[in-house]
């Protein structure tokens, strides 16, 4: 156990000298950056290159070990699986570099990404995984290359996901480290162990300048490195364990960076931006809209990882009695706290999930809006166009106001007012009203038609069915009891006052009876 904490201390120890070292050469030689959008919350120049001292303490650490005497441990020998992930990763590491110094585009970090887990699947390390019976091998092996890629991709962007508060990525990947620790030390994985926790010393060494107020960030290199050694770490330690176990505990224990990117993905992909375009909607920013100061996210969000690592171990030995409670548990954590986050395109989701749930009334209200188009364009009656649209709109409206205008008739001298207004109303409260214009080949524009509903509420009528179908067949109606009888068009009523400023307006109203009941339940917020 000495030989363990020795190389922590240790990490620890040879990080804190080199980040103190890359903070001042980058300092003083120009390599300082202020925040070049606003998705940045630092004010101030600092260096993104953290990442080196992170990557050199590795090297330098891990290399001595091998090179004096670690080729066995605890008896057993020492595999090689550490330097089959080292490898890739330190052009992982040099990918991140350049993106710090000069800019990458996000689609070339994706391909060196990529390239580094299709490195680590033909050096052997992947899922045990995908082992159909009645799939060639081909087959079997494509699919557990596209999870190994996916996996790494997935990992390396959490990690640079989440990388946009003072110390974040850096305490969210040490509880993930533990995990990784626990689990190499009970499997027996000595290599592994000590990989793992002279990568954590690092992180500690350099976690004393990134802690908040940071004076030196880990940037991509140091990101993208941290990120791709994590996943190829939990590759390593599944060639021994189950399908289950292999990606259960690993994805508790990265639960958050795995959810923000997750968030991220869906987000954008929702409001249709880029995919890999940067914004400031993560789970720390909406943290910091809600009023907390930096440090109140760090640790909140340090709580919540130190969280998930403690489940992640419960699957250390899983039955039912373990996964049930954990999962459940995660779950719950997850759906309540982005709740909370208020994400306005989560909100628009769930109304669309809703409108899915609904699909069977939306259906039935559509169906009845056709018929009811159908029959509309028949009419020469107006009693039996008012009796049309009543059965067809009361289920998602509240009211409707038909207006016409004499003068498109040529009945200016028929009636005092240009307007002749037919009301049906269900209440007073304040609406919010759906207007259409009609018109016909003959008379042109005719009038128009408002349907209102009380706020805060909707319809489940498809729209486009009133606003073309409805709003055309009406339209041909109107056309038709007018040029039928002018006299069942228009009901001559004694102007009453509307308002000191539109002078009068006749009206004829019409209501349904005071037991009838309508609908109001149907349609989303």
């Amino acid at each position: 156990m000495m030989l363990y904490v020795s190389f922590l201390i240790a990490g620890l120890v040879v990080a804190t000298l080199l980040t103190w070292l890359v903070r001042r050469v980058a300092n003083r030689y120009g390599l300082a950056f202020g925040p070049s959008t606003d998705r940045h919350i630092h004010t101030s120049p600092i260096p993104r290159l953290g990442g080196i001292a992170i990557f050199v303490t590795f090297v330098l650490l891990y290399g001595a070990y091998r090179l004096f005497g670690g080729q066995t441990l605890g008896g057993r020998s020492v595999t090689n699986d550490v330097f089959k992930v080292l490898v890739p990763a330190a052009g992982m590491f040099i990918v991140g570099l350049l993106d710090d110094l000069r800019g990458l585009s996000a689609k070339t970090k994706l391909l060196a990404e990529v390239a580094g887990g299709g490195c680590l699947f033909y050096n052997g390390m992947h899922f045990a995984c995908f082992h159909l019976q009645s799939a060639p091998d081909w087959v079997n092996s494509g699919l557990c290359l596209l999870t190994t890629v996916f996996w790494v991709v997935l990992v390396c962007n959490a990690i640079n996901l989440i990388d946009g508060l003072d110390g974040l990525a850096s305490g969210a990947a040490l509880f993930s480290m533990a995990t990784i620790f626990t689990v190499a030390l009970v499997e027996g994985r000595h290599d592994i162990a000590i990989a793992t926790l002279v990568l954590g010393g690092s992180m500690l060494g350099f976690l004393i300048f990134n802690f908040n107020p940071a004076s030196i960030f880990l940037g991509d290199g140091g990101s993208l490195f941290v990120g791709f050694m994590l996943s190829g770490f939990v590759l390593a330690e599944a060639q021994t364990q189950s399908v289950v176990d292999s990606l259960a505990i690993p994805i508790i224990s990265l639960a958050l960076p795995l959810t923000d990117t997750a968030l991220s993905v869906l987000r954008r992909f929702l409001s249709g931006h880029s995919l890999f375009g940067a914004d400031r909607e993560h789970i720390h920013h909406k943290l910091l809209e809600l009023g907390l100061t930096q440090r109140q996210v760090m640790w909140i969000l340090y709580g919540v990882s130190a969280s998930c690592a403690v489940l992640s171990l419960a699957l250390l030995h899983p039955s039912g009695l373990v996964v049930v409670p954990v999962a459940g548990v995660l779950l719950m954590v997850i759906f309540f706290g982005v709740r909370k986050l208020g994400y306005h395109e989560l909100a628009e989701f769930q109304r669309v999930w809703k409108r899915v749930r609904q699909q069977k009334q939306v259906f039935a209200r559509d169906i009845a809006m056709r018929k009811a188009t159908t029959k509309l364009g028949k009419l020469h009656n107006f009693d039996d166009v008012l009796q049309i649209l009543e059965s067809c709109l009361q289920h998602d409206f509240d009211g409707f106001e038909l207006v016409l205008y004499p003068e498109a008739f040529g009945l200016d001298n028929v009636v005092d007012e240009k307007t002749v207004m037919l009301v049906w109303r269900n209440g007073f409260e304040e609406k919010v009203f759906f207007t259409l214009e009609l018109s016909s080949p003959r008379y042109g524009v005719m009038g128009t038609i408002s349907c209102h509903r009380q706020t805060g509420s909707g319809w489940l009528v498809d729209t486009d069915l009133l606003a073309g179908g409805l709003r055309t067949s009406l339209g041909a109606a109107i056309d038709n009891c007018v040029s039928h009888s002018v006299k069942s068009v228009f009901e001559t009523v004694t102007p009453e006052p509307w308002d000191a400023k539109d002078n009068f307006r006749p009206a004829a109203f019409r209501s349904f009876p005071a037991d009838q009941e309508v609908s109001a339940a149907a349609g989303d917020d």
